[in-house]
């Protein structure tokens, strides 16, 4: 047998169980008619084990990579006289009790926080293992397993295509430990999660070789002390840098990204029913024709502060009088719904007069996912609220420099700066959502992060200490509860689910609170939210058929970000947080931060529509229009007219306004962090 043990600091490979040993690499695996045959040890040396059994061999030939890392190079041969169909399995089991395990993008330690029905625990409630295919997962089919002392890490190669088609699972082993797998080829077990809430029936794709016909794969075994506790992680994240590095350029220049999301910016002007102008959320495609989502958000996908704000940067470039015009108008229509206390809605129309406003509460009976009615609306919520404080401030900032006073933008970001200083719980933060009395309505999930970033962001302009040490004790607070746990949730206004979008603002905030105080806290408070984002990243490119719309359109998977564990597609989240990943590399030297916010910035580039971008689905889109979404993997296929017949790899005709304008202001925020407008690397 092989095992890796940890002796005066060192990993390394043996075949003798030490106290120090800390995982053992198992024999194979060989799946036919749903049985699993393990195969037996027949030769063993220190690097090369070979196996037999039921008609099959299989060598095993391992390198120590160094700091803990091992290449597995295994073949399975088919030695019989007949043909055999078949599935693999590469195990590893730990020898110590984990207190924490995670799979990349789909299962955080069990995904116990939220009331969806996604895929919760190790087992499903019928007692068979979760299996996950590889293109659900940031890195492929990878799985970790830690406790404070030590963290095992097992991820499929990307080197050829049989590597990478895979799938992963965790199943419990004797006295407490855990065994690690990856499958070959894909599998998705006992179902395939297909959308919210919803699953679909099994997949299980098959090897057969003929006589005397081999089947290769490359695997890998981390092993590693975690950094911090939760955290083992981190060196995956870092070591797959090495192992899968990143070699895509840039799609666009940043002069023309800024040029057409400008003018998507003005496609999206529109009018309200009540007469009065704001910024639409979107256009679909349904149909093959062009249809505005007048839907008005005042921050989530709509973001019509930050969209106004976007627009007076470009009319203080271009001299273009309406574009600040424009923007005055939009941004005095919302101040004048805010409530008195400082709440406000979401969603322009969700107000039926006035102030008054529309809300019928969910059905306690049913997931969230089953209670989803946006025309009845939610209560105000401090996704929202925080993202509105926080870009009224910052307009406002922006138009005194110009010398325009208006003072009732300001007002606007303290009135709602005021209500969370003023109900800041010990118990639970921010809370999720409020009522327009004042009581919590929601308390649960790490959403208050945008309260945190909005109280910096007031204080930067007034220096009043009292939203300071709010924001300080708020940034404590969670991540006392939640990142140090390794966890983010309900990051957004229909997320009850462990998610990444939380991460964003606790890594601004964390950044922010060290330039103002100088404590070294928080720098590691900003690379626990960084590590705990890249988590959510794809670090290799996931392979798709010619026909599919990846295949077709030319789109790669390498540096998206998944959206969540009830969402598992890919999205462009990750360029808003680009700059704060270099803000980061400036502060620790650390070039892997760089790397990841090239990555991130890169990708999300892809596909943005120019005049010359040929139709997408056969229709023409508006310049500067993205969609928002890209299906990796098997889910949201059934609502997809546009992918008849496709379960995988294509995208979906919501051109949504958040994508190009968070692409808008991490070009702003670029220019302050590398300095003179040097937009070398990202060309």
């Amino acid at each position: 047998m092989f095992l890796i043990n940890h002796l005066n600091g060192k990993f390394s490979i043996g075949t003798k169980q030490l106290p120090e040993t800390v995982s053992e690499i198992m024999p194979p695996i060989i799946v036919e008619d749903g049985k699993e045959l393990r195969l037996e040890c027949v030769a063993e040396t220190m690097s090369h084990a070979c196996y037999s059994g039921y008609g099959y061999t299989a060598s095993y030939s391992i390198s120590e990579l160094g700091g803990g890392l091992f290449s597995i190079e295994r073949t399975i041969t088919n030695y019989d006289t007949i043909p055999h169909t078949f599935q693999t399995i590469f195990e590893t089991k730990t020898y110590f009790t984990p207190g924490k395990y995670l799979i990349p993008c789909i299962n955080y330690n069990g995904n116990e926080w939220g009331d969806g029905n996604e895929p919760k625990g190790l087992y499903h409630e019928n007692g068979e293992a979760w299996v996950h295919a590889y293109d659900r997962i940031g890195i492929p089919s990878c799985s970790i397993c830690e406790n404070e002392s030590h963290a095992v890490s097992i991820f499929a190669s990307n080197r050829d295509a049989d590597s990478l088609r895979s799938s992963c699972s965790i199943i419990n082993g004797e006295k407490g430990t855990l065994c690690q797998r990856i499958h070959h080829p894909v599998i998705e077990a006992p179902f395939s999660y297909c959308d919210n809430d919803m699953y679909t029936d099994r997949i299980d794709e098959y090897i057969t070789l003929e006589p005397n016909q081999n089947f290769t794969v490359q695997l890998y075994v981390l092993v590693s002390v975690p950094r911090w506790k939760n955290y083992g992680a981190a060196d995956t994240l870092d070591r797959i840098l090495e192992i899968m590095p990143f070699t895509k350029g840039p799609s666009m220049a940043p002069e023309e990204i800024w040029r057409v999301g400008i003018e998507y910016a003005r496609t999206l002007l529109r009018t309200a029913p009540d007469g009065k102008k704001l910024s639409a959320m979107g256009i679909r495609v349904i149909d093959g024709e062009l249809k505005y989502n007048d839907s008005f958000e005042i921050g989530w996908c709509g973001q019509n502060i930050l969209s106004c704000r976007m627009q007076i940067i470009d009319y203080l470039q271009s001299g273009r009088k309406e574009l600040l015009t424009d923007a005055l108008e939009i941004l005095d229509n919302w101040v004048a719904k805010q409530a008195d206390n400082g709440l406000i809605l979401a969603r322009y129309e969700w107000y039926t007069e006035g102030k008054n406003w529309n809300y019928i509460p969910p059905d306690p009976s049913k997931s969230w996912a089953s209670n989803i009615d946006y025309s009845k609306g939610w209560l105000p919520e401090t996704c929202n609220l925080g993202w509105a404080a926080a870009e009224m401030m910052k307009v406002y900032t922006l138009l005194q420099s110009i010398g325009i006073d208006k003072p009732e933008y300001r007002n606007f970001s303290l009135k709602i700066c005021d209500f969370f200083v003023e109900h800041y719980s010990s118990e639970f933060g921010f809370g999720k959502s409020w009522n327009f009395d004042g009581t919590p309505d929601k308390t649960g999930g790490t959403i208050g992060g945008f309260i945190t970033m909005a109280l910096i962001e007031v204080y930067k302009i007034t220096k009043e200490e009292r939203y300071l040490k709010t924001a300080a004790t708020s940034m404590d607070f969670y991540f006392k509860r939640d990142l140090d746990n390794f966890i983010c949730t309900a990051g957004a206004i229909d997320c009850t689910c462990i998610d990444k979008e939380t991460a964003g603002p606790f890594l601004i905030g964390a950044l922010d609170l060290y330039e103002i105080t100088g404590d070294k806290k928080y720098v590691d408070y900003a690379l626990k939210a960084a590590y705990y984002f890249s988590s959510w990243i794809f670090h290799y490119d996931a392979l798709y058929n010619p026909e599919d719309d990846f295949s077709v359109y030319g789109y790669y998977t390498s540096g998206s970000t998944s959206v969540s564990a009830q969402h598992p597609a890919l999205d462009q989240w990750g360029e808003l947080m680009s700059p704060e990943f270099l803000r980061l590399y400036r502060i620790t030297g650390d070039k892997k931060w760089r790397t990841r916010a090239l990555m991130m910035w890169y990708n999300a580039t892809q596909l943005i529509a120019t005049e010359k971008t040929p139709p997408i689905h056969g229709v023409k889109r508006p310049v500067g229009s993205q969609n928002e979404a890209f299906f990796q993997c098997r889910c949201f296929y059934h609502k997809e007219k546009q992918a008849p017949g496709k379960t995988r790899g294509f995208l979906n005709d919501w051109l949504v306004a958040w994508v190009n304008l968070f692409r808008l202001t991490a070009l702003d925020r670029l220019k302050s962090v590398l300095g003179d407008q040097n937009f070398d690397a990202l060309r």
